[in-house]
């Protein structure tokens, strides 16, 4: 029997019919199901015969047939039971790739394999992007490579630079802090099935050798940029003034020590300015 062709709208929704299963916008589920932008997605991952692969929300598994294709495993992390079982047929033959039913916002991520990941490749639930980025790179056993696909807006986010401040946020200091970005592709509503309301894209994320912020300790650097970033539009002598809790007169007095005008934003500082004030501002390294 030939496997289902997961690409092919009409296969896989007979394929969901069986399993009684129609996706679950709760969920995020939207199944991609465009051959152009899987293909682009696995050769992002720059994939060998030696890589071990965390993948997380394989839905059907169009993403997780084409990466055991090339990788020496796949472990795939699937939060819906009724999906883990839609895989399990979609996928049965395929002895490099193990099913796992799980949250991934909740169990050990890295420990899940037989061997630590060696790339992470992920179409992300949309409503979770965020946490599971921060937990995919704000761990030390983060592997060289990530490759995600999540929707548009958070790609130009993760990519902003200083000088794109409109789309900087907290993500963007976050995700460069461990990673650098490249926005791959673009990927319209169409390639999905159902088509969110959307557009998307699929971002890879090369990893540092080591954070930019070293050797600040992570959570103390991370903590102030956040809390700077809750008052993103103040000034950024007064967004220090908040939950930083660094008064006017010594935010100022910092920041032209490391030349930064006090009257910018948040969103324009770059990151090499975000680690010089915080250790002119005295946030410690780690132990």
């Amino acid at each position: 029997m030939s496997p289902v062709d997961l690409t092919d709208p009409r296969e896989l929704r007979r394929l969901l019919a069986r399993h009684g299963v129609r996706s679950a916008r709760s969920l995020g589920q939207h199944f991609l199901t465009d051959d152009a932008v899987l293909d682009a997605t696995v050769r992002a991952a720059e994939l060998s015969s030696a890589d071990d692969v965390l993948e997380v929300g394989p839905g059907p598994g169009a993403l997780t047939r084409r990466l055991a294709a090339v990788a020496r495993s796949v472990t795939a992390v699937e939060v819906d039971a009724r999906m883990v079982a839609v895989a399990s047929e979609a996928l049965a033959g395929l002895p490099s790739v193990r099913i796992v039913h799980a949250d991934a916002l909740a169990v050990d991520l890295f420990g899940l394999g037989e061997r630590p990941p060696t790339r992470i490749v992920a179409n992300l639930p949309y409503q979770i992007t965020s946490p599971l980025l921060m937990r995919f790179l704000g761990d030390a056993r983060r592997p060289p490579l990530v490759v995600v696909l999540v929707q548009e807006e958070v790609a130009r986010r993760m990519t902003a630079t200083a000088a794109d401040a409109r789309e900087r946020s907290f993500l963007s200091v976050f995700v460069q802090s461990f990673a650098v970005p490249r926005l791959v592709r673009r990927v319209a509503p169409g390639s999905f099935q159902p088509p969110p309301r959307v557009s998307s894209a699929v971002v890879a994320l090369r990893t540092l050798a080591r954070p930019a912020f070293a050797p600040l300790d992570q959570t103390a650097f991370l903590r102030f940029v956040s809390d700077a970033f809750r008052h993103r539009r103040k000034q950024i002598r007064a967004a220090l003034g908040h939950e930083a809790g660094i008064d006017r007169e010594r935010a100022t007095a910092a920041l032209a020590r490391v030349r930064i005008a006090p009257e910018r934003r948040p969103e324009e500082l770059s990151l090499e300015e975000w680690v010089r004030l915080a250790r002119e501002l005295g946030v410690p390294e780690a132990a």
